[in-house]
């Protein structure tokens, strides 16, 4: 099996996104270059700066390509509404209530289908985010919600996508960050034939 996952590179320093990939056996590939895309197995959208009225067109090419090659696709924090925005969903610009100057804060959630079998029905989750899915886009399903109706994860109904708004790959207490990481790995088991 291919263990190489693109981390779309936003320019920051992703060192605990390769720590994660590395628990479980996976290769970051930290690159925004086309080609360098095309050779990964799998693709990872960091979390990162706001999202204005649309994506990068680098950034489109390249969840395009991986959703046409049927490649899957983690999406964290700015990853899931990079992903909400590319499948024709809309964000809220402003949500107050999950994030803090000091840094990540902690909040219940509820969580259903593939969500609640990685993290449990209740996960408690970290969060640091003040854009937030408005309207769902085209084929995702909503997995995860904080109390004030927040949307905290999402899957595709047909590929294989899953995307949260809080950052398993610093979480410390709480929920299983590393789960979300196991299940990207199954993913790539599966479309790679073993």
């Amino acid at each position: 099996m291919d263990r190489r996952v693109l981390v779309w590179d936003g320019g920051h320093d992703y060192v605990n996104y390769k720590a994660a990939l590395s628990a479980v056996g996976l290769e970051a590939v930290v690159s925004a270059d086309r080609e360098e895309a095309a050779r990964c197995a799998a693709l990872l959208l960091p979390g990162g700066g706001d999202i204005a009225d649309r994506l990068p067109s680098e950034e489109e090419r390249v969840i395009a390509a991986f959703t046409a090659a049927e490649k899957p696709i983690l999406g964290i924090c700015r990853g899931l509404q990079a992903l909400n925005v590319f499948f024709g969903g809309t964000l809220y610009a402003y949500i107050p209530g999950h994030q803090s100057p000091e840094g990540d804060i902690l909040h219940a959630t509820r969580a259903v289908g593939e969500l609640a079998e990685l993290v449990g029905t209740e996960p408690l989750v970290n969060s640091n985010h003040h854009q937030a899915v408005h309207r769902l886009g085209a084929g995702l399903s909503v997995r995860q919600w904080a109390g004030d109706g927040v949307i905290e994860g999402i899957c595709h109904t047909a590929l294989p996508i899953l995307a949260v708004q809080w950052h398993p790959e610093r979480l410390r207490t709480g929920a299983d960050g590393a789960a979300v990481f196991r299940w990207l790995c199954r993913c790539m088991e599966k479309t790679s034939g073993g």
